[in-house]
């Protein structure tokens, strides 16, 4: 497995983080925000992403995030981001148009778009026209939760994702016929 991560210099934020597993697709996965994986340290979210994706002909991933502020809490997340917004609104916006430029420059790369925040952020418009670049790609799901947000991998009890289950098309994209060697025929043989 080739690894690799980029980190903001002072080491609290990550940009992305990329994992080659093996032949097949280059998905994007947006989640809400990173934990403690890295280069070459897996923390349980991103082991159950190599465990997931290569059933559903993913080979590669790269993993962006709504929130790139690292925390393994959540909630340790959003006290950081109300603090910062509220010190300093004007330097939040940026941050966060940093953020999702960020987000639509990894999903200009991918073969596939995969939401998967969970619970844990909402279906921030923003982040969605970011990753499906404006509407233009599809943007597909591990499952969905009880109140329609695409499931984390982590989700737990009823929601645990099936280790056989297909990616679920969320939101197709209006231009994916013959982008991205994407084809709704295609889509349909490949994810179920």
């Amino acid at each position: 497995m080739n690894s690799s991560a980029i980190f903001s210099p002072c080491g609290r934020f990550r940009l992305r983080l990329d994992r080659i597993l093996c032949d097949g697709q280059h998905a994007v996965v947006c989640m809400a925000n990173p934990s403690k994986a890295g280069a070459d340290q897996n923390d349980p979210t991103i082991a159950t992403l190599n465990r997931l994706l290569p059933a559903r002909g993913i080979g590669r991933y790269t993993v962006c995030n709504q929130e790139t502020y690292i925390a393994t809490d959540p909630a340790d997340m959003r006290a950081w981001r109300d603090e910062f917004a509220a010190r300093d609104f004007e330097g939040y916006r940026a941050h966060r148009r940093s953020v999702l430029e960020v987000i639509r420059e990894i999903s200009a790369e991918a073969d596939i778009r995969i939401a998967a925040w969970g619970r844990l952020m909402s279906n921030d418009p923003l982040v969605v026209a970011a990753l499906s670049h404006d509407g233009r790609y599809s943007l597909y799901a591990l499952g969905f939760t009880g109140d329609g947000q695409p499931k984390h991998p982590l989700a737990r009890g009823k929601e645990r994702i099936a280790a056989d289950a297909p990616l679920i098309l969320w939101r197709r994209g209006a231009a994916d016929d013959g982008v991205a060697g994407h084809s709704p025929a295609a889509e349909e043989q490949h994810y179920g």
